[in-house]
């Protein structure tokens, strides 16, 4: 019997896909790891099939590859050795919110914009990454650690995770938190007793499938104004930045380069919905980019639910003092620049239009990392030094700059890009993109999410935990079923 009709009668002969065309879609991503081709695709509906699933994989030795929507873009749901992918896009409730207790119980299918927009209705809203798919699983993206927009903040950045459920390789079905002791998940405590839910954390689904998460919601801001720095170097901005974080000034707090600011005013790149994507020619982007500074900081500062006006005035007055003391102009836009404060308000809570960027060259390979606040203008320098010398033109750099728990740590997304339909530009963008993340890390860049290539890079760096890892994963997964070959697996 095949592995094809075996799981028909788990889901259902109408969930299961086995076609060419189908399985050559799910082989690959935009991402520079190599394809390879499931047998099958599964997509459960329930639970108990998810690990019923689990149960007939684990018994005969069947790599699953758990996916929730397809948007992770690093190769970490391309099936290394093949076997079932896991498609867990048709769970997609919204299953509860929690008004009072501020958090809402989702499971995996459940993407950004189908609940940003459930939360906006009843006045709250989650965090969102800065350039995240809006039809990314808001599970899979908390699960993976992508920071959210409002990482500065230790109250509204960090946390976001309360409660788990997950089916464990064997089959199990395991919680944690409030859920692991028979009570209510998302209970008033948050994560303060739930730790051992970080194991799951950046795995990239070789511990575990996780199919519930409660998480934390909050309330809709009701008064907020948005502010602009502007700096001609990284280094430029190291100083202002720490004082700012220091006086804990704004919810939002991150900078963008001229290449991915002028991206994001681009009116004439549209977002894309798949990746990689076509490419759309634009006579303006080059001027765009040319008429704004090298960095642009954004601002936002956010009132709470009593007294907004209050909070907002005060944090303002701390900006502006802050940024006198730094011979700094405060400025509420930039030159040629209409509304821009506006567009900024819209794009904390929905942040998608940043992705216009991937339209340049049609595919975007990030170098993302996290460094020491007084690194980060060293760094860009050795990554801009090292692509000029490779060919590749530095003003075609991205950068997106966020600091992390009021700059306790800063993670700086550089981006390269290229068209996957030109074998030689390809290869040569490839080439820089190793190259550059080997030179990183040699010079300190921490790179916490060891997506593809990364891996071996950073396990080889550090054997004794690199092992620890291994003896968990057996223990937890003597069969290693769940997507061998990812991380140190």
């Amino acid at each position: 019997m095949s592995i094809q009709n075996d799981l028909e009668r788990i889901v259902g002969s109408a969930h299961i896909l086995a076609d060419p065309e189908t399985l050559k879609e799910y082989s690959h991503d935009q991402s520079f790891v190599s394809a390879r081709r499931p047998d099958v695709v599964a997509l459960p509906a329930k639970v108990e099939e998810v690990q019923e699933i689990i149960r007939y994989a684990n018994k005969n030795k069947i790599p699953v590859v758990p996916l929730s929507s397809g948007k992770n873009l690093h190769g970490a749901t391309i099936p290394d050795q093949g076997g079932i992918i896991l498609n867990l896009k048709r769970m997609d409730k919204i299953l509860q919110v929690d008004e009072k207790n501020w958090f809402a119980i989702i499971e995996p299918g459940v993407t950004y914009s189908k609940l940003q927009d459930e939360m906006v209705k009843k006045g709250f809203r989650i965090m969102i990454p800065w350039g995240v798919p809006p039809d990314r699983s808001v599970l899979t993206s908390y699960l993976e650690r992508d920071p959210v927009l409002q990482s500065a903040s230790f109250e509204h950045g960090n946390s976001l995770i309360m409660d788990m459920e997950m089916i464990l390789p064997e089959g199990d079905l395991f919680r944690t938190g409030y859920w692991a002791t028979g009570g209510k998940p998302g209970g008033p405590l948050g994560p303060i007793r739930n730790v051992v839910y970080r194991l799951w954390t950046s795995a990239q689904g070789t511990l575990g499938v996780i199919t519930k998460m409660g998480i934390a919601i909050h309330p809709l801001p009701t008064f907020r104004k948005v502010f602009f720095l502007t700096f001609e170097s990284l280094e430029e901005m190291i100083e202002p930045m720490k004082r700012i974080q220091r006086r804990e000034i704004g919810m939002e707090c991150f900078a963008l380069n001229s290449f991915n600011l002028a991206a994001l005013l681009n009116g004439d790149w549209t977002v894309p919905t798949s990746f990689p994507c076509d490419t759309e020619t634009s006579p303006t982007f080059k001027d765009l980019q040319d008429s704004l500074p090298h960095w642009t900081m954004i601002i936002c500062l956010q009132g709470l639910p009593r007294f907004p006006e209050e909070k907002v005035a005060y944090e303002e007055e701390a900006l502006r003092e802050t940024c006198e003391e730094s011979g700094l102009e405060l400025l509420t836009t930039l030159p040629s620049c209409v509304a821009l404060d506006k567009l900024f308000l819209s794009e904390t809570l929905r942040p998608f239009n940043a992705l216009r960027k991937f339209r340049f060259k049609g595919s975007v390979h990030d170098l993302t990392f996290k460094s020491p606040l007084m690194r980060i203008g060293d760094l860009e320098s050795l990554l801009l030094r090292h692509c000029y010398q490779e060919g590749y033109p530095p003003q075609e750099v991205g950068g997106y700059c966020l600091p992390i728990e009021r700059g306790r740590a800063i993670q700086l997304e550089m981006d390269l890009h290229c068209d996957l339909k030109d074998e030689r530009e390809t290869e040569s963008v490839k080439k820089i993109w190793h190259e550059a993340s080997e030179l990183l890390m040699n010079n300190g860049a921490y790179f916490d999410r060891p997506y593809g290539p990364w891996a071996e890079m950073v396990y080889s760096r550090a054997a004794n935990y690199t092992q620890k890892l291994r003896d968990v994963k057996k223990e937890i997964d003597p069969n290693n079923i769940l997507n061998p070959g990812k991380l140190c697996f």
